[in-house]
């Protein structure tokens, strides 16, 4: 069962670096502006592939600050350097057929704070916007999905994902660099797509049908790397746990 797939973070950030995250981010969504807004209120970016922000050494030995602005129309999520603004995050709500649904689109805008003291991931605007469409995504996919445990009509999806992948000529060599990013953009958006349907129909796609799974019907995680000391984190949120991305995206943080 093909199920080495990433998770969906990091194949919505690689989708959208891939293909122009700077056409920015746009999806209708099936709630109110109140029930999106309530839904993204927490999203933090520093659970994104990379865990971008919370390593001091690649902002000039200190940690920005993040906080929450809210408004009707609107939550910004603002990334604090030195003092001063490092971006700002917007996810604008626009109510649509009478604020039964919501539009929701991304803004990023970067703010004075020097290069020297703000994460790498913060310094750019095509890489913000790519992880804060991706976290965005996900968000809302939590709120418009009901997920439940991994089963049968799982696993039909996964079949048929293998059949066409297979049909396609499954793994195909490169020659030249614009094919592989081609391919490379080819092969996130198919994951994504395969993501999308998972969801659509109560699938957990960070799930594999082929490992154990507990009673929630999630994966129960093993450990096959072997040992080996564990890497620092470094991460000023006392009651949360490090984001663990499954893609080493590192050098964004």
């Amino acid at each position: 069962m093909l199920r080495e797939v990433c998770g969906v973070s990091a194949v919505g950030l690689l989708g959208w670096l891939l293909i122009g995250a700077d056409s920015g981010y746009s999806r209708i969504v099936d709630r109110p502006p109140t029930e999106v807004a309530a839904a993204i209120a927490d999203l933090d970016i520093r659970d994104a592939p990379g865990s971008p922000g919370t390593d001091p050494l690649a902002s000039g030995g200190e940690l920005p600050t993040f906080s929450v602005e809210a408004a009707a129309d609107r939550v910004s999520y603002v990334v604090m350097a030195q003092g001063r603004v490092a971006i700002r995050m917007t996810a604008w709500l626009e109510p649509v057929d009478g604020g039964r649904r919501t539009k929701v689109t991304a803004s990023v805008e970067r703010g004075p704070a020097p290069d020297d003291y703000v994460s790498p991931a913060f310094r750019s605007t095509g890489i913000t916007l790519g992880l804060f469409s991706a976290m965005l995504e996900d968000e809302i996919d939590d709120l418009v999905f009901r997920i439940g445990p991994w089963g049968p009509h799982c696993d039909a999806v996964m079949a048929r994902f293998e059949m066409r992948n297979l049909a396609n000529g499954g793994m195909h060599q490169p020659t030249s660099l614009t094919e592989a990013v081609a391919g490379t953009a080819k092969a996130v958006m198919s994951i994504s797509a395969l993501d999308k349907e998972l969801k659509s129909i109560g699938c957990p796609p960070n799930a594999n049908g082929d490992a154990p799974r507990g009673e929630d019907g999630f994966t129960t995680v093993r450990n096959e790397m072997g040992g080996g000391p564990a890497a620092p984190v470094y991460n000023d949120r006392s009651d949360r746990g490090p984001a663990a991305p499954t893609t080493d995206l590192s050098k964004y943080r």
